[in-house]
């Protein structure tokens, strides 16, 4: 070979790599999130926060401004424009919002809360700027508040759903959801479904997009039609256009779907490697070998506003454990606590979960928690309270790794007997560590994905070669009613054809068959 061969090489190969290699520089990038949910914000916030690590140009509108600033990110703040739910509800509200009617509450809720921001000062600044943004993320919960800012910008948009996918989020993907066996945001049950379940899937099916057209669609389209002069076209189409949807699920965690290429799976992208803990809560936490149970509701329910004899039941079973229980829970708004509890109004709730020592949790079910379980491998007993926490218990039961204790059912008796059986059987264990595994066992960590589809849609501007062609059709095409329509007609005519040829030969045959009157010859 010559020498100068391998130069040659070189040269030759370097388009194509200067082709597929990623696009240098920064963008600017628009992160709108409109709803005022802490736990929402910690996953929201732990990837704007990465997009700024690697040089974007990072502005966040949200009710949750960085307590300490950092490099490329520029916070909108409208904190104070809603109130704030955390450690603020109580089972009342609890019991309202989980009734018949509270599918609808949360709709009506939110369309409520997208009109107030809407007002705040720092969004009527956004709807009337001139900058420019090369991106839009937007979070998606019941009503798509904050979408339009990517037709305002002329920028792709980047949906980024905090729990599950809605059903309208895979229809602005064209994504494939059948209620024979995929599970929903808005039912209770975790597949695979019997004949009642599938009834009642199908029946949310078709009610979860004729809610949200009715009290989200409609709302919005008013809404904007008011803050932008009738400059925008309606909420379905703008949506349409989403390039990537960033969902906060993982098959381990619940079941495989089908999913086209611009839906991606980011479930656990919250869940970060555990740290140190304060010194009392490790001390503590150290000193219990014989294992711990840690209890959490959440940042918004209010375990102290339980009926009391389910808060006396709690305290009575948890006085009788070997093992120490760790509570997140107000100590100045609850009875004297056994001595082996101990309670704080805020734990670090991951690190907790990774302790060794940890051996069952005891939980609402909210996905972010119930994802940190899965992470640090702890059995779960779920008691669900509203909202998807029911599905999301229904899947640590089928999976295996817990037990499911509802609220109403909640007793001294119950309690005893799930904490035993989870403390004292280790299939539990087991199945949670083996659910750890698959959860973690990834080409590469949730965060890392988010990152590289969202610098993919970035790089592309935007993504419409990873659109569906389910896009492209009417509900009744995309059903198949037409051919099915068209199928139905040309056996029809068929049958008819044959029936008039069956009548004709029939007639003939008759005709044939009568007797000839003497003296007349047959035709």
């Amino acid at each position: 070979m010559k020498a100068g061969g391998p130069l040659w090489a070189a040269l030759l190969l370097l388009p194509p790599l200067l082709q597929n290699a990623p696009v240098a520089g920064a963008a600017n990038i628009l992160a709108v999130v409109w709803f005022v949910s802490p736990s929402h914000f910690v996953m929201l916030g732990r990837l704007f926060s990465e997009l700024a690590a690697r040089g974007h140009n990072i502005t966040v509108l949200s009710h949750f401004p960085r307590q300490a600033p950092q490099p490329n990110y520029t916070d909108i703040s409208i904190a104070g424009s809603l109130p704030s739910y955390a450690d603020k509800l109580t089972m009342d509200l609890v019991e309202m919002v989980s009734g018949p009617f509270g599918l609808l509450y949360n709709w009506h809720f939110c369309m409520d809360a997208c009109r107030t921001v809407y007002a705040h000062p720092e969004v009527e600044k956004l709807v009337h700027s001139q900058d420019h943004y090369d991106l839009v993320i937007a979070e998606i919960f019941y009503v798509d508040c904050m979408a339009v800012f990517a037709h305002k910008f002329r920028a792709p948009l980047v949906g980024i759903v905090t729990s599950m996918a809605f059903p309208t989020a895979y229809d602005r993907m064209g994504n494939p959801d059948h209620p024979a066996y995929m599970d929903s945001y808005f039912s209770p049950h975790s597949a695979p479904f019997t004949f009642w379940q599938r009834v009642q899937n199908s029946f949310l099916h078709v009610a979860a997009r004729f809610c949200d057209w009715w009290f989200s669609e409609r709302g919005m389209d008013q809404l904007l039609g008011e803050v932008f002069s009738d400059a925008v076209p309606p909420i379905r189409e703008m949506v349409r256009n989403t390039s990537l949807l960033l969902v906060n699920s993982h098959w381990s965690a619940g079941h495989p779907m089908p999913t086209v290429p611009g839906l991606v799976e980011v479930g656990g992208l919250h869940v970060k490697e555990p740290r140190p803990l304060p010194q009392e809560l490790q001390e503590f936490l150290d000193g219990s070998p014989q294992g711990v149970v840690y209890f959490s509701l959440g940042t918004m329910v209010r375990p102290d506003t339980f009926a009391p004899d389910k808060l006396q039941a709690l305290l009575d079973v948890f006085a009788e454990l070997p093992q120490r229980v760790l509570w997140k829970v107000d100590p100045a708004k609850v009875p004297r606590l056994p001595p082996n509890v101990m309670a704080s109004k805020w734990l670090p709730q991951n690190d907790v979960l990774n302790h060794p020592h940890v051996r069952v949790f005891i939980t609402h079910s909210g996905l972010m928690g119930t994802q940190e379980a899965v992470a640090a491998g702890v059995p779960m007993l779920a008691t669900p309270m509203f909202g998807d926490q029911f599905l999301n218990a229904d899947r640590v039961v089928a999976g295996g790794s817990g037990l499911k204790l509802l609220y109403r059912d909640l007793s001294r008796g119950t309690l005893a007997a799930a904490l035993h059986q989870l403390l004292n059987d280790p299939r539990y264990y087991d199945r949670a560590q083996q659910l750890s595994r698959l959860f973690r066992d990834r080409p590469r960590p949730p965060l890392e994905e988010a990152v590289y589809w969202v610098e993919y849609v970035i790089r592309h501007r935007g993504a419409p070669h990873l659109r569906s062609a389910a896009m492209d059709l009417a509900w009744y095409q995309y059903l198949l009613l037409d051919v099915a329509a068209f199928v139905v007609a040309t056996l029809a005519a068929a049958l008819l054809v044959l029936y008039l040829i069956i009548c004709k030969i029939s007639s003939r045959l008759v005709e044939t068959s009568r007797p000839v009157p003497k003296g007349k010859k047959r035709d």
